[in-house]
């Protein structure tokens, strides 16, 4: 008991250093303990000749993948963020297999796959940022690159047979991009490589303050309204920039051309808290409320654009992230669904929109020295409220429950579940 103990206090002692999970801080403890190279290796493959990197001076190494895919609608589709963290504990090259770990972060709905359709599934996209121990050379880290692609695209073929490699996209990210993402995301990976070995997990020395990511903000906007994001160190572009190959901008020159810049942050716990508390209190009106009372603030916005530059159009409820799904729904659902039921009143709780209308509006407000992204906070507020009123049935009348006879259209509705809830709808209630 004693040994239990004390064993128990170090491996808290280390979860409280380095923020790492009680699972894999007891993985860590056990590294000077475990000195072969795993447990469960593929059936028929031989080992490589050093499959932990840890001859040659091998290093610790993670490279970011971004996997685009069709997934199940419901559990088994949530469930992939997990099958692919424990595709990557193997990995096969021509000389054998070697391990490596995974911290995956998804599923996350998207629209722009430019894969076709798949009957019963939803297109999603997750970040894998991929690690492990080698000698590391430009051979080596294309070929690592290559075995951790195949073990994800296996992995989801085998487990969903009619997702076929039309239906999967594995692409490699700058290493900085990776780090970025999961900088601005704030949260922990949704799935972890199961039973990673030791050797893969690097923790932070007790008393050693955790690494920082970059000294500059992930994303910003300009004085325009308009959105920027990182592309690497100090260097920011836009979609349109982007899009027509131009070249990124220095922070100090975007600054310069284009300020005051404000950073994009997360909303505050007490902004959430409001937001949810009205979303609840409005029941089943509340995503009708939602949607007007966003479409009523994005209107305001484009005439007050009108009267300063001339143009009826405004980004400034998208800027936080107009490259998002998340933006790109909630602009598609304002300006469609929204208008369309800015004048069905029984439908709308005008006290829950008023309180929408303020608090966003005051997290765009040129004014402001920071900008609040709206989408995935607008998001994580209802889920709140669904959480604490009862789900979508609580907070969504029948126009916006799957199947109904009088409901908006599919896309609309899936679209708005997927958004608000955070996930696809699932396949019960599909």
């Amino acid at each position: 008991m004693t040994k239990d103990r004390t064993l128990k206090q170090k491996i808290r002692a280390v979860m409280a250093a380095s923020g790492r999970t009680y699972g894999e801080a007891a993985a860590a403890l056990e590294q000077r303990t475990v000195p072969d190279a795993g447990r469960r290796p593929p059936s028929g493959v031989p080992k490589a000749p050093d499959p932990l990197g840890q001859a040659n001076n091998g290093e610790l190494f993670t490279a970011p993948l971004m996997v685009v895919t069709m997934l199940p609608r419901g559990q088994a589709g949530l469930d992939a963020a997990q099958l692919i963290a424990d595709a990557c504990d193997y990995l096969i090259s021509h000389e054998g297999w070697y391990r490596a770990r995974a911290e995956v972060y998804g599923p996350r709905p998207t629209r722009e796959t430019g894969m076709p359709p798949l009957s019963g599934h939803m297109p999603a996209m997750l970040l894998v940022q991929v690690s492990a121990r080698r000698p590391w050379t430009a051979e080596t880290l294309h070929a690592f690159l290559q075995d951790a692609s195949t073990a994800i695209l296996s992995a989801l073929v085998k487990e969903h047979p009619s997702v076929t490699e039309r239906h999967v996209s594995v692409q490699a990210l700058p290493p900085e991009t990776g780090q970025q993402i999961v900088a601005a995301q704030q949260g922990k990976p949704d799935a972890l490589t199961t039973e990673a070995h030791p050797s893969l997990i690097e923790i932070q020395p007790l008393g050693d303050e955790p690494e920082e990511i970059g000294e500059y903000p992930f994303r910003v906007v300009d004085s325009h309204d308009v959105g920027w994001f990182a592309v690497g160190p100090a260097q920011y572009t836009n979609t349109l920039l982007r899009s027509g190959g131009g070249e990124p901008l220095s922070l100090d020159d975007l600054d310069a051309e284009r300020g005051p810049l404000r950073t994009v942050v997360p909303a505050s716990e007490d902004d959430l808290g409001r937001l949810r508390d009205a979303l609840a209190e409005a029941g089943t009106k509340a995503t009708a409320s939602l949607l007007v009372a966003l479409y009523r603030l994005a209107r305001r916005h484009a005439e007050q654009e009108y009267e300063r530059s001339g143009r009826l159009q405004s980004s400034r409820l998208y800027a936080g992230g107009d490259d998002t799904w998340e933006s790109q729904a909630m602009r598609s659902l304002v300006w469609g669904v929204g208008v369309d039921l800015a004048d069905k009143v029984r439908r709308l709780d005008e006290q829950a929109m008023r309180q929408i209308v303020t608090i966003v509006d005051q997290w765009v407000t040129p004014e402001a020295v920071v900008y609040v992204e709206v989408a995935g906070s607008v998001a994580k507020a209802f889920q709140a409220a669904a959480a604490l009123a009862g789900g979508w049935e609580a907070l969504a009348d029948r126009h916006f429950q799957p199947g109904d006879r009088f409901a908006h259209s599919e896309n609309a509705v899936e679209g708005a579940y997927a958004w608000l809830m955070g996930e696809p709808i699932p396949s019960t209630g599909h």
